[in-house]
């Protein structure tokens, strides 16, 4: 089992890799192909009656180890001084402000249609309204500057 387990997990570096590669020529990030991929496989677990080991304790260290090596290498990047505190300022308002009037709306559509409260659907519907860095920052990449 330990070894299905190794072999799988380098299969799947080297087709994040290979997706990495492609997503500059099909101008599709790689997160969603790796989605995709994902979407397929378990489609084809069920499918087959394969036995896929139950990973649901293990998922929340994953996630927010993932979260943090994100945020961190992001972070390298950053350069922060006095005269870009009004672009910054400007940015952060425009990232906000959209997506805090998307998942209000959204709640209380969810309200509308009789789920519990809007607090609970604002909790729910948070995630759906965050853009995914890994998903915008490859889509921006592939655009030219007079896009």
């Amino acid at each position: 089992m330990t070894t299905a387990i190794i072999i799988t997990l380098c299969l799947l570096i080297l087709t994040a890799y290979l997706f990495d590669l492609t997503s500059s020529k099909t101008k599709i990030p790689s997160v969603i192909l790796l989605l995709t991929l994902g979407w397929v496989l378990h489609w084809f677990s069920n499918y087959f009656a394969l036995g896929i080991p139950d990973l649901a304790p293990a998922l929340p260290v994953l996630g927010t180890l993932g979260l943090i090596l994100i945020v961190m290498e992001g972070s390298l990047e950053l350069e922060f001084n006095r005269s870009k505190s009004k672009l910054l300022i400007k940015a952060f308002l425009m990232s906000f402000l959209p997506m805090f009037i998307l998942a209000l709306g959204l709640s209380i559509i969810l309200y509308y249609f009789g789920f519990p409260s809007i607090k609970q659907n604002l909790i729910n519907v948070i995630p759906l309204c965050v853009i995914s860095s890994a998903i915008a920052i490859p889509s921006v990449r592939s655009l030219t500057r007079y896009n």
